[in-house]
């Protein structure tokens, strides 16, 4: 039996309705139902098979639709989305997702040639996640009708521009081919061509010959098997409804004149992309129920009057700008400028920029006091924007603005995930190494082109019990050069996101660091603090729909000396914005939670201007849940060194990413993963041995205050998981094979060196040696025995360079032996080191 039309659509509903019923997300699911079809109309799958399109058939995902000259065809998707694709056209609906229970929706179509107009579903005027890739750019849409002409020229063969056009709602976007361009406007279209896409008024052409691409021919029944004719309309119901009605029931639509247009057309096109409605990103009203403008946080100078009270860090000018931090406003201007005051009593004026979805930076100019100043600007989603701007030696010479929704911190490091954060340079210092990435939190930095340098990398804790939601750490490290021309120097930050004494979490943290210009000169160290920047008071600090940026402010602090009042943070002197990447998010494996970690140290210490090589070790109590450790670095006298107590910051984001600070004295220890400089291997690998991550290694150092200053630039430490001695094998033998790095004395220089290790074990006669070699052009070695009760082994050479060696067999967890680690010293007349060392066997012991 034939179906008509009126059962056909109802089969399509009951589709629909069915679909809703559930999330639609499986690669190959229904997406929606053809409404209307006049052929021709094709649709082809993965392989390119072709299968007419009928009324009322399914649309799949992936699947290619195209239309023929005289073909047209209506796609409903299941949360409202519809598609009126004109002849000579071909569309793929890439990626569909709803969630009816959350009434969540988003959607991916590309588009390669002909006509449509699309209205918006749940997937658009929801969230605005709706997105259709066009050989012109890529249509963001918002709860819009948005008519998308690629043809080239009208039906009667006029020349027409590619375009888009806002016909009705609240925005469309077209980016990817020169700067994005939005409409907030309706009557007003996005045309695409040579150059620059530019904004226009829509000519009334264009609309008519659209509608007539998309309305169907004579003889055409939009698939309908059954046409219409007039007694199906005589007998219909269509009269009780609207024609015989009543003039007092049925109100009829009186014309209005035509309003006289006497603005100029460029100064009406720019107002079609000024977003004059309400902006749920950045409310009007800055979201805290006031109609006084938007609230923002502004960093201006502020007279320090000194340096800090000490030393200023690494080698950086103590006359450096610093800044403080206010609360401030800003409103729109009907020229479409922002004019803004702060708490520091600064009148600035900003131009405004349209938000974009995604992280954009662009040259800006404005006015701060009466005094030009120009720079850069960021925008992303949620309506976030920052903006750094300078006078250049004029005042002032730096000026930023923050401003944007700000998302929910909680939600943000919910996950079960390390999410990592790219840093934009700052505006003053603009420090970056030969791969383009910024060495943050620093003014200065030695060999900057050389050096490794780590994303911010944030995680949240489990336990949110308390105050504590997530932790930060990053660092930069660089290590040039060999003997007395080596220049070395590390920059570590740490931190935790905490509720802040006003408010909303955000970002509290320390830097510590040091550096060494050449292996002869004295080191320098420096230490500070850092925290993250909101948009206003009272609020999280995580900004963009979905928390994908955070501004960070970081400043010294001067050394702090015994028997005096430690000096206070002055300001900030460097500010970084940073965006998630969210291609670079890693799990957080954590073995270590509940466990303390004993292991190895090693360091150069300087104290009253004398250096000598120590060894020591390395007790570290891990917190998974809190994200957290306790512990200290200590000499082999039991001295402390380095303590990350509850004065410092700790943060403890996997097994392989570790990270402390302590701004009161100077102290820093951050693992190898998180900065791996290529030092092993003649310069080729980063692994102190290979298959070795059941054991965590990196470098460490103090500014420690006192009586007598101790201080150490890049020592090293490792830990791993020691086996019990009743696991140790009892007959066998098994060979190691690694690295070892440590510090060098030589004559008045001091420098970090690399070498590689051998070691072979007798598990029967309990004894072994250790050797190392090409460290510094030097070989050393040392026979060890094991520890009496304990998985330990320790010796010293019986010839050639003298060398001492303590270690300790490492399990990974199947294998209690599988790897070794420890430290070492080694002496030969004016020249002495000492450094640490690991090893694993492919060998299993009989």
């Amino acid at each position: 039996m034939k179906t008509n039309k009126h059962h056909a659509l109802l089969c399509a509903s009951a589709t629909l309705l069915l679909l809703a019923s559930s999330a639609v997300r499986a690669e190959g699911d229904v997406a929606g139902v053809t409404a209307a079809v006049n052929p021709k109309a094709t649709a082809f799958d993965g392989a390119g098979k072709p299968r007419l399109i009928s009324l009322g058939d399914p649309v799949i995902r992936n699947h290619r639709i195209e239309t023929s000259s005289e073909g047209l065809v209506q796609i409903l998707l299941v949360d409202g989305t519809s598609f009126t694709v004109g002849p000579n056209s071909s569309v793929v609906i890439d990626s569909f997702v709803y969630d009816p229970e959350k009434n969540t929706a988003s959607l991916a179509a590309t588009m390669t040639k002909g006509a449509l107009r699309f209205i918006g579903g749940k997937a658009s005027k929801a969230s605005g996640n709706v997105k259709i890739d066009t050989p012109i750019g890529t249509a963001g849409i918002r709860g819009a009708v948005v008519d998308i002409n690629l043809n080239g020229q009208t039906r009667d063969g006029q020349p027409l521009p590619p375009h888009m056009t806002l016909v009705y709602g609240k925005e469309v976007q077209l980016s990817g081919n020169g700067s994005p361009q939005r409409l907030f406007k309706q009557g007003f279209s996005i045309v695409a061509g040579d150059g620059q896409p530019r904004i226009q008024r829509t000519p009334p052409q264009w609309v008519s010959g659209l509608q007539q691409f998309l309305a169907g021919r004579p003889g055409q029944s939009g698939g309908a098997s059954n046409r219409p004719t007039d007694q199906t309309v005589a007998t219909s119901t269509v009269a009780r409804s609207n024609s015989a009605q009543l003039p007092s029931e049925n109100t009829i639509p009186v014309p209005q004149p035509r309003p006289v247009v006497t603005t100029p057309a460029e100064d009406v096109a720019g107002d079609s992309q000024r977003d004059v409605g309400p902006r749920p990103e950045v409310p009007v009203d800055g979201g805290d129920g006031d109609d006084d403008g938007i609230a923002v946080s502004v960093l201006s100078p502020v007279e320090t009057g000194g340096d800090g009270g000490g030393n200023v860090p690494l080698a950086t000018d103590p006359s450096v700008i610093r800044l403080e931090q206010s609360s401030g406003t800003i409103v729109r201007n009907p020229d479409g400028s922002l004019t803004g005051t702060d708490g520091a009593g600064n009148d600035f004026t900003l131009p405004e920029l349209s938000s974009t979805s995604v992280f954009t930076e662009r040259s800006v100019t404005g006015e701060v006091n009466g005094t030009a100043v120009n720079g850069t600007a960021y925008t992303g989603s949620g309506g976030f924007f920052t903006y750094m701007l300078s006078a250049g030696s004029a005042d002032p010479q730096a000026f930023y603005v923050v401003g944007g929704t700000p998302a929910v911190a909680r939600e943000t490091l919910s996950t079960e995930e390390i999410l990592s954060y790219v840093l934009e340079p700052d505006l003053l210092a603009a420090l970056m190494n030969g791969d383009g990435q910024t060495i943050p939190f620093t003014g200065s930095f030695i060999d900057s082109g050389e050096a490794v340098v780590s994303d911010l990398l944030v995680g949240g804790v489990a336990d949110a019990s308390g105050s504590v939601v997530g932790r930060a750490l990053q660092a930069s490290l660089v290590i040039n050069g060999t003997g007395a021309g080596q220049t070395s120097a590390i920059n570590v930050l740490s931190g935790s996101f905490d509720l802040l004494s006003g408010g909303g979490y955000g970002l509290a943290a320390s830097t510590s660091g040091s550096s060494r210009e050449n292996a002869i000169d004295s080191t320098t160290y420096g230490q500070g603090t850092a925290a993250s920047i909101g948009s206003k008071a009272g609020a999280d600090h995580f900004l963009g729909a979905d928390g994908e940026y955070l501004v960070i402010a970081s400043g010294s602090i001067g050394d702090t000396v015994f028997g005096e009042a430690a000096p206070e943070f002055a300001g900030y002197e460097q500010v970084h914005v940073a965006s998630r990447d969210d291609a670079a998010t890693t799990g957080a494996y954590r073995t270590f939670g509940g466990q303390t970690m004993t292991g190895f140290a090693s360091g150069v210490v300087t104290a009253e201007d004398s250096s000598s090589v120590t060894r020591g070790s390395a007790n570290l109590t891990f917190d998974t849940a809190k994200g957290t450790f306790e512990g200290s670095i200590s000499t082999d006298s039991g001295s402390y060194v380095a303590e990350f107590d509850d004065d410092a910051d700790k943060s403890y984001l996997s097994d392989q990413l570790i990270a402390g600070t302590s701004s009161k004295v100077g102290s820093y220890m951050v693992s190898s993963a998180v900065v791996p400089a290529m030092i092993f291997d003649n310069g080729t690998s980063s692994a102190i041995c290979n298959a070795c991550e059941f054991m965590t290694w990196g470098w460490w150092g103090s500014n420690v205050y006192g009586e007598i200053n101790y201080s150490v630039h890049l020592g090293n430490w490792i830990i791993g998981k020691q086996p019990e001695n009743s696991a140790i094998p009892t007959s066998g033998t098994a060979t190691y094979n690694g690295n070892a790095v440590g510090t060098v004395i030589n004559g008045s220089a001091e420098y970090i060196a690399t070498g590689a290790m051998t070691s072979t074990m007798d598990f029967g006669t309990r004894t072994g040696t250790v050797a190392v070699s090409g460290y510094d052009s030097k070989t050393f070695s040392a026979d060890v025995s094991f520890g009496s009760g304990t998985a330990t082994f320790s010796g010293s050479s019986g010839s050639g360079i003298a060398a001492s060696v303590t270690g300790a067999f490492a399990s990974n967890g199947t294998d209690p032996v599988k790897g070794i680690m420890g430290n070492f010293s080694a002496a030969d007349g004016n020249w002495s080191s000492t450094g640490i060392f690991a090893g694993s066997t492919a060998d299993i012991p009989q």
